[in-house]
């Protein structure tokens, strides 16, 4: 049966006023990056906040509602997503700086996008968003990080959109932040934050980028469609070293397999599935989990509907 948008608003008559771009079993897999898994039965992709607020305001109450920022850390699974998929794109929002080390950034602009403009600037301490693959949004729900710093460091304020498009805010010690999560709630959709830096000399912010780039470029696997990190490191162990140590570093299964760059890193070697993906993600788990005792837990998120 050919399906038609505006069969989720509940309000069709908005269905004129939104300016965003709308399908219907849209393949949101090859969106990611992994390049793997099904179809969103409805995508949205909102051009600005009023945009997303309208359709929010319009849909249906009891939709199945997703929302992604740049896929970079999603597996979707083979059976796609039923409902209503919206992804916030790279020019949701925009960069307005507020003083001279503070920022208001929309939820939709890249982690790089903004530590180059923090380098034009003079502001330090987000050199390590260079080598985050994200976008703000995401990497705040998260708390990513990598060398050392997180979004936790940087975040003062977070303004949200609840799922029936009312706004909310929260100030960073509002929000719980744990490693590589939080406690915000999947029934609120960030739209911006404040973030914080420190003045700082740009020759000083470009050398510390340098070299977040370099070791990235030389300690993770370049070439192929990868989620980044898989698994979430423990307490005490480096989640790649117990990968290694339990032999799996040259594991496969399908079209997936283990980097032999990094072995927390999983890539596409051309035809993997979503289920490919899991299934050699389980195996890794029961496999450091037989050896040593510990439980592994997915830093990728994974979603949808088996096929």
């Amino acid at each position: 049966m050919n399906k038609n948008f505006q069969d989720i608003l509940e309000k069709p008559h908005i269905f004129s006023e939104l300016k965003g771009k709308s399908f219907c079993d849209k393949s949101i897999g090859n969106m990611s990056w992994l390049k793997a898994g099904g179809s969103a039965e409805y995508l949205y992709i909102p051009y600005d906040e009023r945009d997303l607020t309208l359709i929010l305001e319009s849909i249906y109450s009891d939709i199945d509602l997703n929302i992604f920022g740049k896929l970079s850390n999603t597996l979707i699974r083979d059976g796609g997503l039923p409902g209503l998929s919206i992804i916030i794109p790279q020019s949701f929002g925009g960069i307005a700086s507020i003083s001279d080390t503070k920022l208001m950034v929309g939820s939709g602009i890249s982690d790089k996008v903004i530590s180059e403009k923090c380098l034009e600037l003079g502001i330090g301490g987000m050199e390590f968003l260079s080598g985050i693959p994200g976008s703000l949004g995401g990497g705040i729900i998260m708390n990513a990080g990598c060398f050392a710093s997180e979004f936790k460091d940087i975040v003062l304020d977070v303004n949200f959109l609840t799922k029936s498009g009312k706004k909310i805010h929260k100030k960073n010690n509002e929000i719980d932040f744990f490693y590589r999560k939080s406690n915000i709630s999947k029934d609120l959709i960030i739209t911006s934050a404040i973030i914080q830096g420190f003045i700082k000399n740009p020759k000083q912010i470009k050398e510390l980028m340098d070299e977040i780039n370099l070791k990235r470029i030389s300690s993770q696997p370049q070439g192929y469609s990868t989620g980044g990190s898989t698994f979430r490191n423990t307490n005490n162990y480096k989640a790649w070293e117990l990968i290694k140590r339990s032999g799996m570093s040259d594991a496969f299964f399908g079209g997936a397999a283990v980097s032999n760059v990094h072995s927390n890193f999983l890539i596409n070697t051309g035809n993997a599935s979503a289920s490919d993906f899991e299934a050699l993600g389980n195996m890794i788990i029961e496999k450091v989990n037989s050896e040593f005792g510990i439980l592994l837990d997915w830093e990728i998120h994974i979603i949808g509907e088996y096929e």
